[in-house]
């Protein structure tokens, strides 16, 4: 397997743009059969109905009022080929919803300066008086100190800042909370479905925080990067991220720097540590150790702490200049260690500057364990938390044959007989921002406000762009499943359900109305939001709650479409 890996990369160091062909109508039920056939055990065929129900709960974040319609009538494999080419799709209505979020219009110098304005007056304040010093100049960014404060945050924002945490103090939070509103308006409303479900799992692979210094102000720059890369080329978007001020920041590699001759060392010959003021002395190995562990090759992908140490030597001088300001990218040729490094294998010579880091970007990128990783990661987002070995193999394979196309390797996962085997079908659990949304598009509710669904996400679990470790949020079962959270899903879905979260309007008069008993308005309930078939169990339960109340009453429709958001069936996909 390795050898066919690499004897694929060797041949594609030039990427070539959506390599493969576009699927065949009859791919889908081809694929269906096969599932079926290779695997018995798993159970029969799935059926149309339930064909569309797993495209449309894994490659967006679930069914609106006509979408399974849709699809019956353009099929499938034309719904997948659509959503690939998000470019081709007309999403006038959500840019237009986007321009009432300020922060995404706005540079991010500015952003930057009115942030660290805003800090050093709550900072000023805190002290009782004025600051003393006038802050550094723009080109000192080098040595600028952790500029994070600890001040008390306004109570504007309510409970969404205690639920994000270090991501909600001070002045960044309107930043945060607005890029968030945009997001989760983007998964509600977006017709390019498929890019915002990979806008989300690639935010999470290259994850940053937003509570780290300045990290608010750059993180809507930062997104729109990763958006506009979802699905092209995975070098590219490896690229873009590394010469990201909000990664190069995030991981402290802005500050990586091959110490001075005089730095070096101590009177005794040790080596100096860095100083505590957070200058920027020494190098780094935080990017480093994240690019080869998360971001390319994986925690078993055949590197060693050696590696670690060159491929952090290649990425010294690559800074931010004007982290304060304007931050920028921006090689630092007096940071730089230009000595020869040696890094899986592969030397590199002396002398070469920034092209050292390029040089490990393009071996990382056609590195067999990498198409591996990627391949593994994306087929657990779309597949099962486990996905099948030879799946796995068949999308490293594609990842490493065209060069990192991400539409490419995407095509062989939906293509394959693993995504449309029964074992696959409802086999992942619903992340909060996919069960939120997902709600949502289900009822077509009209959201006016998005914070109290906001609150929601994070509420359940997943406070967005506040993730501390680089991990970001893990796209398994056991992340998301507890009492605690179980628990605030059937409080959301009873609350969206009942009109109870402000800004957003839900009209369910048509589930009661002349029903004639708590029996059709679960049925009803269930067709309005298209719920898969129910448990003797969950249908028992949900119905012993629904005769409590006159069954044509408003809130017995309530009732019962909340109950179902909360039943163990919906929380899957």
């Amino acid at each position: 397997m390795a050898f066919s890996l690499v004897a694929a990369a060797a041949c594609s160091r030039e990427v070539r743009k959506d390599a493969t062909p576009p699927i065949a109508p009859d791919a889908v039920a081809s694929a269906v059969r096969e599932a079926a056939r290779e695997d018995p055990a798993a159970g029969l065929e799935l059926s149309p109905a339930e064909q569309i129900d797993h495209v449309l709960g894994r490659v967006s974040y679930g069914p609106r009022p006509g979408d399974r319609e849709r699809l019956a009538r353009i099929g499938i494999a034309a719904f997948l080929e659509e959503q690939l080419h998000p470019e081709r799709i007309d999403d006038a209505r959500v840019e237009a919803e986007m321009k009432r979020f300020a922060v995404l219009s706005r540079s991010t110098g500015d952003l930057t300066q009115q942030l660290v304005q805003a800090k050093e007056r709550r900072k000023a304040t805190a002290a009782g008086e004025a600051m003393d010093e006038p802050p550094p100049p723009p080109d000192s960014g080098a040595q600028m100190p952790d500029p994070d404060v600890t001040v008390p945050a306004p109570k504007a924002g309510g409970d969404l800042r205690k639920q994000l945490g270090k991501a909600g103090r001070g002045p960044g939070f309107e930043i945060v909370s607005q890029l968030a509103e945009a997001k989760l308006v983007r998964a509600v409303d977006s017709e390019r479905q498929l890019r915002e479900v990979m806008a989300d799992f690639w935010f999470n692979h290259f994850n940053v925080f937003a509570g780290k210094m300045n990290e608010a102000a750059l993180l809507p720059a930062y997104e729109r990067t990763i958006r506009e890369h979802a699905l092209g080329n995975f070098g590219e978007l490896l690229r873009a991220v590394a010469h990201s001020p909000a990664m190069l920041i995030y991981l402290d590699n802005w500050r990586s720097a091959l110490p001075r001759p005089a730095e070096r060392r101590g009177r005794l010959g040790r080596l100096r540590p860095a100083p505590a003021s957070g200058q920027r002395r020494g190098i780094n190995e935080n990017y480093a150790r994240e690019l080869l562990e998360l971001h390319t090759l994986g925690v078993d992908g055949g590197y060693t702490q050696e590696d670690v140490v060159a491929v952090a030597r290649c990425f010294t001088g690559w800074t931010v200049k004007e982290p304060q300001r304007d931050p920028k990218f921006a090689f630092e040729p007096r940071m730089h260690d230009f000595g020869p490094k040696r890094v899986l294998g592969k030397e590199i010579a002396e002398g070469q500057g920034e092209d050292d880091g390029e040089q490990v970007l393009d071996l990382l990128v056609h590195h067999p364990s990498t198409a591996r990783f990627v391949a593994s990661k994306l087929a657990r987002r779309f597949v099962s938390d486990d996905p099948p070995d030879m799946l796995v193999d068949r999308a490293a394979r594609t990842f490493a044959q065209t060069g990192g196309d991400i539409r490419a390797v995407l095509r062989t996962i939906l293509e394959s007989p693993e995504f449309w085997s029964r074992r696959a079908l409802r086999a992942k659990v619903r992340s909060p921002l996919e069960l939120v949304a997902g709600s949502v598009r289900a009822l077509d509710a009209r959201v006016d406000d998005p914070m109290a669904l906001l609150r929601a996400v994070a509420r359940i679990g997943e406070p967005l762009f506040a993730a501390q470790p680089p991990t970001g949020y893990l796209d398994t079962a056991q992340n998301w499943l507890s009492s605690g959270a179980l628990l605030a899903r059937i409080d959301f879905g009873l609350a969206l359900a009942s009109g109870q979260l402000d800004g957003v309007r839900v009209d369910l008069s048509a589930v009661s109305r002349d029903a004639r008993g708590p029996e059709e308005v679960l049925d009803r309930a269930s067709g309005r939001i298209g719920a898969p078939p129910l448990s003797e169990k969950t249908r028992a339960y949900i119905l012993a709650e629904l005769r409590e109340a006159p069954v044509q009453s408003p809130a017995v429709a309530a009732r019962a479409v909340g109950l179902l958001f909360g039943a163990p069936e919906l929380q899957r996909r």
